[in-house]
């Protein structure tokens, strides 16, 4: 890692990474952290929950997710915030063509 890379992460210079299913994203990671600019659009389906702990800044686009059954929207400027294990499991459902949001999660 160079020094510029410690303190600006600058995603624009970044490629893609294209998950399937209407899912991509660009990715920085340090130490157990990693940074994500993620896209989805309405062909994203989640079949199964996740698990894992999700921190995110929605940039643009709407969302619901689902977490154990309770529905919460989600829209542009709003934050996720997700605990890990399986009280919080949760799986999202794109309303809006996109939705962008930054996420900061533990990697495990």
């Amino acid at each position: 890692m160079n020094m510029s890379q410690a303190y600006k992460i600058q995603f624009d210079q970044m490629a893609w990474f294209e998950a399937g299913d209407g899912m991509r994203y660009k990715r920085f990671q340090q130490g157990e952290l990693q940074l994500r600019l993620v896209e989805w659009d309405r062909a994203m389906v989640h079949a199964d929950w996740c698990f894992k702990g999700h921190i995110g800044f929605v940039l643009d686009g709407e969302v619901e997710i689902d977490v154990d059954g309770k529905v919460f929207s989600y829209a542009k400027g709003d934050v996720i915030l997700l605990p890990e294990g399986e009280e919080h499991r949760h799986r999202p459902k794109v309303l809006t063509d996109k939705v962008q949001f930054f996420s900061v999660e533990k990697v495990s």
